[in-house]
C-alpha cells in the first residue's frame, strides 16, 4: 500500500475527511460522516436547480464559491437596470418567514437560506439582534432577501435603530486566504442586521453568520 493510501485509510478510520480529498473540496471543518451527508444535499439542491429549474430560495451554503453567486445577483440586476456594477451594493432584508412560495419572490435580488448565527439570536417576532439564551450556541436564520441597491442609497441606520455588518464566512474558522481571484477562502461578505443596541456590542460577542456549522 502507498503512503498516500495508507494515510486515507487512518484518516477513514478516525472520522475525518482525507486530506487527499480536502485539497479539491471546499472548506469545511465537519467529520467524515457529516461531511458526506453535507455533500450529498450539495449535489441534490444542484441538481434539482440543473432539472427542475432555479429554485425560490438558494441554499448558499451549497455553492462552492458563494462570492460568485453574490457577483451574478449583482451582474443580473445590472444589465436589466444598466447601472453600472460597481455603483451596485446588496442591501439585507430577514423575512419573517423560514420558507417561501412563489408569492414571495422578489423583483430583483434573489433569496437565500441556511444560514446559522453565532453570538447573537435572531427571534423572528423581534426582527433584530438579541442577546442569546444561555447555553444557546446557533440560531437559524429566516430566509434573506439580497437586494441590489445603489451604493448611494446604502442605509446606515434603521428602523430599530442601528445597523451591524455582521461578516458571513464559510466555516467557523473567521479566518482565510487572498484566493487567486482576490476573494477570502472562507470571508464571504457582510449582511447588514438591525439591531437596537450599537455594533460594538455585537463586536465583543463576535457575532457571525456561518454557511456550516461545525
Amino acid at each position: 500500500m502507498s503512503p498516500a493510501l495508507e494515510k486515507m485509510h487512518y484518516e477513514l478510520l478516525y472520522n475525518t475527511v482525507p486530506n487527499m480529498w480536502e485539497k479539491f473540496a471546499y472548506p469545511s471543518l465537519a467529520p467524515l460522516g457529516t461531511w458526506v451527508q453535507d455533500l450529498r444535499k450539495r449535489i441534490e439542491f444542484l441538481s434539482s436547480w440543473l432539472l427542475n429549474g432555479p429554485p425560490l430560495s438558494y441554499w448558499l451554503s451549497s455553492f462552492f464559491f458563494p462570492q460568485g453567486f453574490m457577483t451574478a445577483v449583482l451582474q443580473k440586476h445590472a444589465r436589466a437596470t444598466k447601472i453600472p456594477i460597481d455603483q451596485l451594493e446588496l442591501e439585507t432584508h430577514v423575512l419573517t418567514k423560514s420558507s417561501c412560495t412563489s408569492a414571495d419572490m422578489p423583483q430583483t435580488g434573489a433569496l437565500i437560506h441556511g444560514l446559522g448565527l453565532q453570538g447573537a439570536d435572531w427571534k423572528i417576532a423581534n426582527s433584530h439582534l438579541t442577546d442569546q439564551e444561555p447555553g444557546q450556541l446557533f440560531t437559524q436564520m429566516p430566509i434573506v432577501w439580497l437586494d441590489p441597491i445603489r451604493k448611494s442609497d446604502v442605509k446606515t441606520t434603521s428602523s430599530k435603530g442601528f445597523l451591524y455588518d455582521c461578516p458571513v464566512y464559510k466555516t467557523s474558522t473567521r479566518a482565510g486566504e487572498l484566493s487567486t481571484t482576490g476573494h477570502s477562502t472562507n470571508f464571504v461578505l457582510y449582511l447588514r442586521l438591525p439591531s437596537t443596541v450599537h455594533s460594538d456590542h455585537w463586536v465583543r460577542r463576535g457575532a457571525a453568520i456561518l454557511l456550516q456549522l461545525d
